[in-house]
């Protein structure tokens, strides 16, 4: 049986506007369909801009991961009444995100971010509803959902994914609502390992009073409630009768939070954001923290052996303006590779479930950058975009660990030296 997994995850991945404007069903918006077609006009490649145009030649680090995790930075809705008040507000359209998402085999997409109510509760229950329900009878729109969502519940609940993934569920099980499992469905998770996925955004203040929108903040009364949520659904103990997350027989075997924080444009986080990132990791047990907002690159952290702190992911495709210091083009695809402990050789069935154990063992950051609304991989290390990256990566890196913020390594450094073969960072977490 196998014992070891990849899980992929991405900072922003912003689908709407011009991206949206390019396909054959797309949201009204003169404004946006001027600017794409000038770009089509000036780009005829543009014309043949198809599901998986959006992933570039990042596509194979997808389809060849277990499991794919983003944070979508778009209402998923064809209501154009936008939020008041707002700079930027971004959609896409209803029939573009399954087939898109599904060209990347995209497992679960947190909407606990700034754009998730664009276009206001309406445009967030499109969303989330479009993301759960397959129309199609494919696996195109099984994509696992927290941090918004139809509900509170749904919002601060995590999603259950399966590793391997499920060949008749597509993994997922939507926002700690399982449905229930037929025979086959059954005997196939048996040998199976749950991973949960929770996801809050610190901002924007003004959808404080949206109850399914889960907003945090760094104050005492914030992190007692984000451990008692943990402690709720990770116990095993919370059943599908009472929408639990995990079955009475089967405890997670990794906890993820994906979490939107911070200010754009800053190169370190501040001490509350590294304060709750600790937390997370050391009160909560959460074994990977997937950080973004931030628009750009930022420090990766391993806290304890086995855990990992990614604080900002960066962009990963999208229609921006560039920033010429900050360089909102560049990002990466975090790849963390697990393996599996704590499970004898001769435990099988439910026995085995609540025993096994995901632990974090390395970290892959492949350079990638953004161009005429693609993904693309950097992996030729000559080129100065991919040194770019890997310098800023490591510097940023090694200016959290000197911080003064304790680590378990010492001064030993985790970023091996040499580069991997396909131009990837390489960091041990044990």
């Amino acid at each position: 049986m196998q014992t070891e997994f990849s899980l992929n995850f991405t900072g922003d991945v912003m689908l709407g506007r011009l991206i949206d404007q390019l396909f054959p069903t797309h949201v009204d918006n003169a404004e946006d369909k001027s600017h794409a077609e000038s770009f089509v006009a000036r780009f005829p490649h543009l014309q043949s801009y198809s599901p998986s145009s959006p992933w570039g030649s990042t596509l194979p680090l997808f389809l060849e991961a277990h499991l794919n995790l983003i944070n979508l930075e778009t209402a998923v809705t064809t209501n154009h009444e936008a939020w008041p008040g707002k700079a930027f507000n971004y959609r896409m359209h209803p029939a573009n995100a399954p087939t898109i998402l599904a060209a990347a085999n995209i497992d679960f997409a947190s909407l606990a971010n700034n754009h998730t109510l664009d276009f206001g509760t309406e445009g967030l229950v499109e969303t989330a509803w479009t993301l759960k329900n397959d129309k199609s009878h494919t696996r195109a729109a099984r994509v696992g959902i927290a941090g918004a969502g139809e509900s509170i519940h749904e919002a601060i609940s995590p999603a259950t994914l399966e590793l391997p993934r499920s060949k008749t569920q597509g993994g997922v099980k939507q926002g700690g609502r399982p449905a229930a499992l037929s025979t086959e469905d059954r005997e196939e998770r048996r040998e199976k390992h749950i991973v949960q996925v929770y996801a809050a955004s610190d901002h924007p203040l003004m959808w404080n009073d949206v109850p399914m929108f889960h907003l945090i903040d760094y104050s005492e009364n914030s992190k007692a409630h984000l451990r008692r949520v943990v402690e709720k659904y990770s116990s095993g103990s919370t059943s599908s009768s009472d929408g639990g997350g995990a079955s009475s027989e089967q405890s997670p075997s990794l906890k993820i939070f994906s979490i939107h924080w911070g200010p754009n444009y800053s190169w370190h986080p501040a001490d509350n954001i590294r304060s709750m990132a600790h937390f997370l990791v050391f009160e909560c047990g959460i074994d990977i923290v997937h950080g973004h907002s931030s628009h750009h690159i930022q420090g990766v952290e391993c806290p304890a052996p086995g855990k990992v702190i990614i604080y900002g992911c960066g962009d990963f495709v999208d229609d921006y303006a560039v920033h010429a210091k900050y360089r909102n083009d560049l990002g990466a695809v975090y790849r963390v590779v697990v393996r599996e402990e704590g499970r004898s050789e001769n435990e099988t069935g439910p026995a085995a479930a609540s025993s096994k154990k995901l632990t974090p063992f390395r970290l892959e950051i492949f350079p990638t950058r953004i161009k005429l609304f693609q993904a693309h991989l950097l992996n030729d290390t000559r080129d100065k975009d991919h040194k770019w990256v890997c310098e800023r990566i490591r510097t940023l890196t090694k200016e959290l660990v000197e911080s003064g913020h304790s680590c378990w390594a010492g001064e030993r450094s985790l970023m091996r030296s040499d580069l991997g073969e396909r131009g990837q960072i390489i960091m041990d977490l044990v």
